[in-house]
Order: structure tokens, then C-alpha cells, then sequence
């Protein structure tokens, strides 16, 4: 009856069983990992009752990771210091963390861009490889990366000859448009955009949601950002000249501007502007008003891109033919705060 039970319970049923994740499953069968040795001790002692022992074969078939993935941004070396890929990259370590893997943050070196990257796949040193980029041409110069390893790409943008076998594309149409939505729901008409870098995507999203809820896109109303909250506070200057009742930004750091800027003007948010941002960043809930933004569910992000990998790695073991591609495309979400309101009639 024991050896019945081990063939059919796997981890899942047996986490299920013990009330705890799996990923504590693992870690108190592998001792590695913070789990309190008042868990592990109990978790063991149901593994004996249930008959359950983890098949360690069949986990490292499911699972090619021998211990290190590369997590690697293709725009530039202050990219450690933007606030939405720092939350990104805490997602994805602690996505690692839970299966055993180790993380290793690669940073683009202004001389030599890709070449930490390149040295650590020739050297066998990265299982695979997550790539962020924000556009096709930011993934010059690694072709060989993209040959020589499992790699995933995330990306808001698509493009057509995409190289990497595995694709994540973060989807900021859905976000935008019930944003928008809302906006004009609450008799907002001349709503105006920061723009940031490298958001074409998001601009073209904008500009679509305006057109489906009847109001005609205004170049007049378009201000450029690109990056700080002191871009931000200047951008929303030139839109409030121009008479807008709302303002969508690219970024929240520049929504968050926007809001210091609207109240040095002496303006009220929301009851004279409403003000939505993108990222939901873990500080827009804490701004004063609260900020509305377009949230972006990290996790989802990272638990997906993990997956891919294993995906694309099981998939490299198949002779004779080609590899297939893999895509996923996780939508992004608006969440309302206080900085929107209704229009003033």
C-alpha cells in the first residue's frame, strides 16, 4: 500500500495535504532554504505517514535547472536604480528562491555591453537566461546568447523576427484602455499624456483607447517626460496651460511628479485634475492623494518567465527538429485611487 501511495501522490497532493507551498515541500526534503526546523521536522513526519517521498529523478527531468539562470536589462547601466525593474527583478529572485535556483543579476557595462553576459554562457556558468528589453534593437549583439542558451525574452513591445525561443509580452493595451475608460466615465475630455522612454507601445495604446470612447487624439496635449518626477512636475506644467482635466503618465515616477507639480501651481488633485500613472509601483498607494495607476502583475511576470524557461529547455532536448517558439502574454490591470475624480462641469 506504501509503495502505491508513493507512485501516485506527487508534490502538489502532498503540499495540499500538509497545508504548506511547495516550495517548502522542497526545502525541507533538500535543507536548503529558511524553513524552521519545527516545519521540516513536521513536514518529514507527514511524508512518513502519507507514504509520500519526493522523486528526485523525475523532478530534475521536469526541471533542467542545474543551479544559476542570468537575469540580464538591455538598456542601460542605471536600470538598477528604476524603481518598476527593481520590483521586477525582487519577483523573479524570489520566483528562483522558491525552486532552488540561484539569480544572477548581469548589469550592461557602457564599454563593453554584452560582454559579462557572453563570457558567463561560454563558460557554461548560466542554466538560461531571462532578457528585458525594451525594444527589437536593444537585443543587438546578443544573437550569440539567444544561439548558445534557453533564453526568455519579456518585452511590452513585438516585434516580427523575434529570435529568442521564448517570449513574454507584457501587454499594456488592456491596462490603458479600462484606464481611459474610466476617465471619460467620469466626464473627462481633454486628457492629456506624459510620455517617457521608449513607449511607443504604451503611446499607441493611449491614443487606440481615446479613439474607441469617441474622443479624437490632440497632439496639443501630449507633453514629453521622459524619466524623473522632476520631468514630471515640468511636463504637467505645460499640460495644465493647455487646460486638461486629466493627465495619463508613462511612468508613476512622472505621475508622481505630475502631483507635486499640479499642487506648486496650486491646483487640487483630484477635484481640478485627475492623475493616473503606470507600474503601480509598491509607493504609488502611499503618495498623497493615492495614486491611480496601470498595474503590472510582477509576479505573474516571473512566475511565467520560469516556466517558459523550463519549457524551453525541455523542448532543446528533441533531435532532428526545430525548436518551438514559445509566447505568453500576461495583461496588464488599472487599479483606482483617490488621485481621479469626476470632471468639473
Amino acid at each position: 500500500m506504501i509503495v502505491g501511495a508513493m507512485q501516485q501522490m506527487d508534490i502538489r497532493e502532498f503540499s495540499e495535504i500538509v497545508g504548506v507551498s511547495t516550495a517548502t515541500v522542497s526545502r525541507a526534503f533538500s535543507g536548503r532554504g529558511r524553513i524552521s526546523k519545527k516545519t521540516q521536522e513536521r513536514i518529514l513526519e507527514e511524508a512518513r505517514k502519507h507514504g509520500f517521498a519526493p522523486n528526485i529523478n523525475a523532478r530534475r527531468l521536469s526541471s533542467k535547472f542545474s543551479g544559476v539562470i542570468g537575469l540580464y536589462y538591455t538598456f542601460g547601466e542605471e536600470i538598477i536604480f528604476d524603481y518598476y525593474n527593481m520590483e521586477l527583478a525582487q519577483e523573479i529572485a524570489k520566483a528562483c528562491a522558491e525552486r532552488g535556483i540561484s539569480l544572477h543579476l548581469v548589469l550592461r557595462s557602457p564599454s563593453q555591453p554584452d560582454a559579462q553576459l557572453n563570457n558567463l554562457i561560454a563558460g557554461k556558468g548560466l542554466d538560461g537566461v531571462i532578457i528585458v528589453a525594451d525594444s527589437e534593437r536593444s537585443l543587438d549583439g546578443l544573437e550569440k546568447v539567444i544561439a548558445d542558451c534557453p533564453t526568455i525574452v519579456i518585452s511590452n513591445q513585438v516585434w516580427a523576427k523575434n529570435p529568442s525561443t521564448g517570449f513574454i509580452h507584457l501587454d499594456f493595451e488592456s491596462g490603458i484602455e479600462q484606464a481611459v475608460k474610466q476617465l471619460v466615465k467620469l466626464g473627462h475630455r481633454r486628457i492629456g499624456f506624459i510620455r517617457g522612454l521608449a513607449d511607443e507601445t504604451k503611446f499607441k495604446a493611449f491614443k487606440a483607447a481615446l479613439e474607441h470612447y469617441g474622443l479624437k487624439p490632440n497632439e496639443a496635449l501630449i507633453a514629453n517626460g521622459p524619466k524623473t518626477i522632476e520631468d514630471g512636475q515640468r511636463a504637467v506644467g505645460e499640460l495644465l496651460k493647455k487646460k486638461v482635466d486629466a493627465v495619463v503618465c508613462c511612468t508613476d515616477l512622472l505621475a508622481i511628479g505630475a502631483l507635486q507639480g499640479a499642487a506648486k501651481l496650486g491646483l487640487s488633485t483630484p477635484d481640478q485634475l485627475s492623475i493616473v500613472g503606470m507600474d503601480d509601483l509598491a509607493l504609488a498607494s502611499q503618495t498623497s492623494p493615492s495614486l491611480a495607476s496601470i498595474g503590472v502583475p510582477r509576479s505573474k511576470i516571473a512566475a511565467s518567465a520560469l516556466q517558459m524557461l523550463e519549457n524551453v529547455m525541455n523542448a532543446s532536448e528533441g533531435k532532428g527538429a526545430p525548436a518551438p517558439q514559445f509566447m505568453h502574454t500576461v495583461n496588464t490591470f488599472f487599479v483606482e485611487r483617490d488621485s481621479i475624480t469626476a470632471a468639473v462641469k
